[in-house]
């Protein structure tokens, strides 16, 4: 198990520990958890409220500015402040994503991300503010991500459905980097480093349009035909896999698409053909996604 994949797992494991809340939303339906463990305790009571007022403002926001059909998505930010005081904070945080699977209760991991470059002012109660016309670097973070998960939602349920939200991710993500002081919107991501930039590029840019055109046929002609016939459902994963491994090898440089997309469906790959004993199904895991070799070799033995 690499070391990302280790803090990937130990965030999702703390959510279990800090306290999450559950609610209606619009478009969304968000849960929220703040760890405050490694700052002094008189600023720990001024981020008593931090978890509610997040929450509130991601369930109660209308991202879309339509009326939304359909399962909302969910979100889960789990955060953990580094450091700060006097209300100034740094923080990391693992933000997620699922939809529904049609047919079944279930729920599909769509975005699993661990971004660890935020800062922000806050006081203790400070609702959360949403400004279209300018970067604000309390909600800026959360808006953007929550645009990338209706983005990932729509793109799942129809060809290309996820454009105007990845539009207005772009748009915030350029707002962002015209301010000096913002932080974790940097341009030039070290090689093998998670990039917001580089992931809402990838996002809006045709090159990457297999990837997406991925992201649907698994999920509407594959994880959603599960429940009427399992064995024509991952055939048709299988075959879609096959078209990913093309889009991939196509690449001539990593990709965030790709990254992304293995940290938050690994194991559902997995255990979807755990057992399997088709050797072509295992190769093109492991070409799509190496990093996560021992888990497929596991699934594959049983």
């Amino acid at each position: 198990m690499t070391q990302r994949t280790a803090i990937l797992g130990a965030f999702f494991l703390a959510t279990l520990a800090w306290g999450i809340m559950p609610a209606a939303a619009q478009e969304i339906e968000a849960t929220v958890s703040v760890n405050v463990d490694q700052i002094a305790s008189a600023d720990q009571q001024e981020l008593s409220g931090f978890a509610e007022e997040m929450k509130r403002y991601i369930d109660e926001m209308k991202w879309t500015g339509e009326d939304w059909s359909g399962e909302k998505a969910t979100m889960n930010v789990s955060v953990v402040v580094t450091g700060g005081g006097n209300g100034y904070y740094t923080a990391k945080f693992l933000v997620g994503s699922q939809r529904k699977v049609a047919g079944s209760g279930n729920l599909t991991p769509m975005m699993k991300v661990l971004d660890e470059n935020w800062e922000f002012r806050y006081t203790r109660n400070q609702p959360f503010q949403h400004d279209p016309t300018s970067y604000d670097h309390l909600s800026g973070p959360i808006d953007f991500y929550a645009y990338v998960a209706l983005g990932l939602e729509l793109d799942s349920r129809t060809l290309y459905g996820g454009n105007t939200m990845y539009e207005r991710a772009s748009e915030l993500a350029q707002r962002a980097q015209l301010r000096s002081d913002s932080k974790g919107w940097t341009t030039q991501a070290v090689t093998g480093s998670y990039s917001r930039v580089g992931f809402i590029r990838e996002l809006t840019n045709a090159r990457f349009a297999p990837l997406r055109a991925f992201i649907f046929n698994y999920h509407k002609n594959g994880l959603d035909l599960l429940a009427q016939n399992r064995a024509a459902a991952l055939d048709s994963v299988n075959n879609h896999l096959t078209s990913l491994v093309f889009a991939i090898d196509k690449l001539v440089e990593s990709s965030t698409i790709v990254r992304v997309l293995n940290d938050t469906k690994y194991r559902e790959y997995a255990e979807l053909f755990a057992g399997s004993r088709d050797p072509m199904v295992w190769r093109k895991l492991m070409f799509i996604d190496p990093i996560h070799q021992a888990i497929y070799e596991e699934a594959k033995n049983k």
